[in-house]
């Protein structure tokens, strides 16, 4: 598996008391991410809201209804968190009033989610997009290319000048 450069970013901010958001187009891997980084943990809690039965669990959500559900369980994952209604107050519960768990979120990059997440989520998350490899690597050949085209500039400038 491709480690990707946010694992290391998430990691670093895991256990600090603000809510985890990824945001990406589909299958850009964000489920797999939050997989690499949380690993085998037994303390886990794992809501996928494509399923019913999670979207109706939050429609009427509340911290004590969350608390029971969680157990002892201190890391919650909500998958696809833009099929929530009202997704932004729903995790602003969550972050408020159970501090003690870490809460990843993954969604579609739409404006809907943003939308829906940024005024009530406001100083309580850390927010980040995952874009797909090929852009990622489009992104670095680019820049390498350009680093190599300004260093064989420079050289010849400076042979140029030493002539």
């Amino acid at each position: 598996m491709i480690k990707r450069e946010l694992e290391d970013v998430i990691r670093s901010r895991t256990g600090q008391g603000k809510a985890i958001i990824i945001m990406g187009a589909r299958q850009t891997g964000k489920t797999t991410l939050l997989h690499q980084v949380i690993g085998d943990n037994p303390n886990v809690l794992w809501l996928n809201a494509d399923d019913d039965d999670v979207r109706e669990m939050f429609s009427n959500i509340s911290a004590d209804r969350l608390k029971a559900i969680m157990g002892n369980k201190n890391v919650l994952v909500i998958d696809e968190a833009q099929r929530i209604a009202d997704v932004g107050l729903r995790l602003k519960i969550i972050t408020d009033q159970m501090p003690e768990v870490q809460l990843f979120v993954t969604g579609s990059s739409s404006f809907d989610l943003a939308n829906k997440i940024n005024e009530p989520l406001t100083g309580r998350k850390w927010e980040y997009h995952l874009y797909p490899f090929r852009l990622v690597r489009w992104l670095v050949t680019m820049d390498c290319l350009r680093r190599s085209a300004y260093y064989l500039i420079a050289s010849s400038m400076a042979i140029t000048l030493m002539s």
